[in-house]
């Protein structure tokens, strides 16, 4: 605790070198990670760069700046060492548990030295001189997006990527016959354009084409207003460049801008949220029209995923908490929408006899540690066991456990005849959920960390995107590829999957770090861009809470999308701070 005092003793010499000692070893201990070693290689380069730098300035902050910082340093060196937790095993080998220690010292002075230099150093100035001529800049965005992508799906995957997924919400539209798993308002938008390209083509191969077409320009429409809002409020050429590049050119983009799920305008919905919250905030533009923005994305974000209403609802309890005082405006309109998606969320979905969501979905954490312990032999008592088999078939468990994806025991062990039976019993169910916790908690610790690490740790090589229709089914065939363009497009984005270097730019875990690093640093800054980072964290927290896979690019898309305004904000203050 002396050193929280902050008397110069964390920069003094012998201090530095301890710490310099701690990286080191954080950075040789985690050499035999599974995950993207890029991503931490390139962490604990900045932090040694910011240790330094921290020795050059020996700068001083408060006491409640430095308990934040060690905070968040201490969740991430703790991140590290979970998520890697077999080079450590056994832990109480005393080699292993002294590597523990060292790698989460090291993972702890990482972070609080990267943190401690941004804090000193950001926000950055802005260029001087007035920004003129936004709207040159929009359609310059727009116009790109649409051009790079619309050749993409023209020549080289015509008439998009399709998953089962993708066939299910098509057979909802084509049988009349639909339920919210898919979510609804999203079949529901699909739909609008399929049957506009029946009726235009008569052949489902150009209607699909025609809706992958509307999404690309409605992609093209958010990017090009997050890239003008950061024109508009004076952030560099080079981070715009930077930015600009990510939208237009990102490999994961351009697949996702005409492929067929509810989580890419879902997605894009949440960068326009943000986007015009930012603008509202700062007011940028005119408001009539951010405000518009803004409806428009809490719509998308409400309705296009099943848990798109609990996570704005969430981030609107937090913002309004925070926010009720200065922007009253702002949180009535939002909660307006709130209270419209609930209704069409609710009575109307129950008025068109729309089957609701399986509860299972909610449960994928809550089963992986049910099966870990199944599957790891615990003793169990009769009732205990009497319990679970009435929800799971045991032996299959056993055999069909698999760590990083909950979707074998959901789909093949569960009793989906027994639901009622379940929740007649889920007060029982709860309670047998506490006490295998309680009995077997490193079984369930366990269980979490394979099953969520992707969302919390540096990347992990994963499926990432679709490669082309599912074709013979409901007249969906492959159209005609130019052969030359289609392999100029693998060619690009091979270049951009393959390089080490480029690892974290599709780490989801790296790419949640920054998100939460910009949310410290704008607290500890009392910057309202803080506020930017909430929609985004309550997606990520319910990832951690219950994702079906550890590490799926497509749920974390939203991070990706938002990351880059995020980033900017923080790393820039607007004309009108000092």
């Amino acid at each position: 605790m002396k050193l929280l005092q902050n008397k110069g003793k964390l920069w003094s010499k012998n201090i530095v070198l301890l710490q310099a000692f701690f990286l080191y070893s954080w950075l040789t201990n985690l050499q035999g990670t599974d995950s993207y070693y890029s991503c931490y290689a390139l962490c604990g380069v900045l932090g040694v760069l910011c240790l330094y730098d921290n020795y050059r300035a020996r700068p001083a902050f408060g006491r409640s700046s430095l308990v934040g910082i060690s905070f968040a340093s201490a969740l991430f060196g703790l991140a590290t060492v979970l998520a890697n937790y077999y080079l450590f095993k056994p832990i109480t080998a005393l080699m292993y548990l002294m590597n523990a220690c060292l790698t989460l010292a090291g993972g702890f002075f990482v972070c609080f030295n990267v943190l401690c230099c941004a804090l000193r150093r950001l926000p950055l100035k802005m260029e001087e001189g007035e920004r003129r001529h936004p709207l040159r800049v929009f359609w310059f965005v727009f116009g790109s997006v649409v051009l790079v992508d619309t050749v993409f799906l023209l020549f080289a995957m015509y008439p998009g990527a399709m998953t089962q997924d993708s066939v299910t919400t098509v057979a909802q539209c084509v049988k009349g016959v639909y339920n919210n798993i898919m979510p609804f308002y999203h079949t529901i938008t699909f739909k609008l354009f399929y049957e506009i390209g029946m009726a235009l083509f008569g052949n489902a191969t150009d209607a699909v084409a025609l809706f992958h077409f509307a999404q690309i320009l409605f992609l093209a429409f958010c990017f090009a207003y997050a890239v003008m809002t950061l024109y508009q409020i004076g952030v560099p050429k080079l981070g715009l460049g930077i930015v600009y590049g990510i939208y237009v050119f990102s490999f994961y983009n351009i697949i996702y801008s005409v492929t067929l799920w509810k989580d890419i305008p879902f997605s894009a919905a949440l960068l326009l949220l943000v986007t015009a919250l930012y603008r509202l905030m700062k007011q940028v533009g005119r408001r009539h029209w951010n405000y518009a923005v803004l409806i428009i994305g809490a719509l998308g974000f409400s309705l296009w995923r099943t848990n798109g209403w609990y996570a704005f609802l969430a981030a609107f309890a937090v913002m309004f908490f925070l926010m009720r005082k200065k922007y009253k405006t702002l949180l009535i309109i939002m909660l307006l929408v709130l209270i419209l998606c609930w209704v069409l969320i609710n009575p109307v979905l129950d008025g068109l006899d729309v089957s609701p969501m399986n509860f299972v979905e909610a449960f994928g954490v809550p089963f992986q540690q049910f099966a870990r312990v199944i599957w790891n032999d615990r003793p169990l008592t009769p009732e205990q066991t009497e319990l679970l088999s009435m929800a799971f078939m045991l032996d299959r468990v056993k055999e069909l456990y698999t760590p990083y994806t909950v979707d074998p025991i959901k789909f093949e062990t569960f009793y989906y005849g027994n639901v009622d039976y379940i929740t007649e019993h889920m007060e029982d169910y709860i309670k047998l959920y506490i006490e295998l916790g309680l009995k077997y908690p490193g079984d369930y610790l366990e269980a979490w960390i394979e099953e969520t690490r992707g969302y919390w740790n540096g990347g992990y090589l994963h499926w990432i995107y679709a490669t082309g229709a599912e074709v013979e089914k409901y007249g969906i065939e492959n159209g005609v590829r130019n052969p030359l363009i289609s392999a100029a497009f693998q060619a690009f984005f091979r270049y951009q999957e393959k390089p080490g270097i480029l690892q974290p730019l599709q780490s989801i875990g790296f790419q949640v770090w920054v998100v939460i690093g910009c949310f410290v640093l704008n607290i500890l800054k009392k910057r309202e861009e803080f506020l930017l980072s909430i929609p985004v964290l309550v997606l990520v927290v319910g990832l951690w809470l219950g994702t079906p896979v550890f590490a799926d690019f497509r749920y974390a898309y939203p991070v990706f999308l938002c990351m880059p305004v995020i980033l900017m904000t923080t790393l820039y203050h607007t004309k009108t701070e000092t």
